[in-house]
């Protein structure tokens, strides 16, 4: 699925044009229910100026309905004014009924009404948490209402199509145990007969959160998504946010929350290239929302928007520290919608390379494509110190006619012709600069290897438009 805005028709207001790809930020959980804050730390110009084309925000349910039915959208109004005067486009996130599993973000007349109106989660003592029930049906009228509301304003207030998409919930997930056990969740379960408890939960928090996303998109059909907390480390459910849109309950959350677009996984372990895997399915573009900051995303990106035709990338906590993701994105943005083009034909391909995985082979066209980590090459300055190799990427774009885009970090690459008849050879490189293929240089001698390579130094970034000829 690729996505599309969906944007009243107001001639008199001048349209931001949305990216064919995200190259996104998230704010840390506090930064954006203070504009003062924001703008006393220069964020959006910062934000800006790291190459992002759109920052991912909260909007915190406490603070847009303090009252119950009285709404205050001062907050959001600025998140609005900001990225637009900051060329900006955002991702919403909704912190409603559930922020990391926990009931946090509810407004006070919620919380008052613990115990009473509103139903806390159980577990198997009878003890409760901060955890909101997904069997209250009083809570998930009064999350509809106030995210119907949200949407119902951004149709009104955001003509521009500033906002991209919106994040339901976050985290979504039952700790402690995986189901729960007040009265309600206990006739629900004697009575659905699903043996599995932890399928049992995800049918209902699926139902709770889709019911939340289809009330807001009759008001405003805008992509919606939900985001996963990792069932990783080896922990048992309620160990790990038991229920949520996890990839083993994926068919759950794609049944009973039809509504929502996108299942998109967080990303805080180890394992970046088989948990991204998980959640690329033919229903379900990957979108990374989150990503702990690393120096490694600096490479991960180019590797999930060529290898998995990523809808977007976002670390997390970028208004406290954007360097890791600044020299990628700086470079990927003159080739935003070429990669989205290509991405369509099928005609992308990505790896990542490490010190425990230097080197993978990839077959186009009948060539086989050779790529290696920098630090396997003898005259690279960490090449004696793998502890330092960090990752090194490929984004290749197969260009037709014996013509290839590389697009990447710390990694290089030879070519050989798969049925082993003949030889490649390199007719040129040229480093460009953007989707025009403009060229900043011809690369060769010292940097081509004397024609036997195509090599992106370590540290460095890198478009090099590869031609290739076939002999004897």
């Amino acid at each position: 699925m690729l996505l599309t805005l969906a944007c009243t028709t107001q001639t008199s207001v001048k349209q931001q044009k949305a990216p064919a790809i995200i190259l996104g930020g998230e704010l840390a959980n506090s930064s954006a229910s203070s504009g003062e804050y924001m703008d006393g730390m220069d964020s959006w110009a910062k934000l800006r100026d790291a190459g992002l084309n759109t920052v991912l925000a909260p909007v915190y349910w406490e603070l847009i309905e303090p009252s119950e039915g009285e709404f205050k959208w001062d907050s959001v109004d600025y998140l609005l004014k900001s990225a637009r005067e900051n060329d900006l486009h955002l991702v919403l996130l909704w912190f409603g009924t559930w922020k990391n599993s926990m009931s946090c973000y509810v407004p006070g007349w919620v919380k008052q009404g613990f115990g009473s109106r509103f139903t806390l989660a159980q577990l198997p003592d009878g003890s409760t948490q901060e955890i909101i029930s997904a069997f209250d049906k009083n809570a998930l009228e009064a999350d509809k209402k106030a995210f119907a509301a949200l949407c119902r304003y951004l149709k009104g207030a955001d003509a521009q199509g500033t906002v991209l998409m919106i994040q339901v919930e976050n985290e979504i997930g039952y700790l402690g145990a995986a189901r729960e056990y007040g009265p309600e969740a206990q006739k629900a379960y004697e009575a659905d007969g699903i043996e599995d408890e932890e399928r049992f939960q995800s049918t209902y928090y699926a139902r709770y959160a889709g019911a939340v996303a289809a009330a807001g998109k009759a008001e405003y059909d805008i992509p919606m998504y939900v985001n996963v907390a990792l069932n990783s480390r080896g922990r048992k459910p309620g160990e790990y946010p038991a229920a949520g849109p996890l990839d083993h309950l994926m068919d759950i959350w794609k049944t009973e929350a039809s509504a929502i677009d996108y299942i998109s996984p967080d990303i805080y372990d180890p394992g970046f290239p088989d948990w991204i895997a998980r959640y690329d399915k033919p229903k379900n573009r990957l979108f990374i929302p989150e990503i702990r900051q690393e120096k490694a995303n600096g490479a991960r990106v180019f590797y999930a928007l060529g290898r998995h035709k990523a809808l977007g990338f976002s670390p997390f906590d970028i208004d406290n520290n954007m360097e890791p993701i600044r020299g990628a994105y700086h470079l990927l943005d003159g080739f935003l919608d070429l990669i989205a083009e290509k991405q369509a034909e099928n005609k992308v391909y990505g790896v990542l390379l490490d010190a425990e995985h230097p080197e993978e082979v990839l077959t186009i066209n009948g060539i086989d494509f050779k790529c290696r980590h920098d630090g396997t090459i003898s005259w690279c300055s960490v090449h004696n110190d793998t502890d330092k190799w960090g990752e090194g990427s490929f984004l290749i774009i197969d260009m037709d006619n014996d013509t290839y885009l590389f697009l990447g970090t710390s990694a290089v690459a030879t070519m050989s012709p798969s049925d082993g008849k003949g030889h490649i050879g390199i007719m040129s490189i040229d480093e460009v600069t953007d989707a025009s293929l403009h060229t900043l240089r011809r690369l060769n001698g010292d940097e081509d290897h004397q024609g036997r390579h195509l090599r992106i130094p370590y540290d460095s970034f890198s478009a090099q438009l590869l031609k290739v000829y076939h002999f004897d």
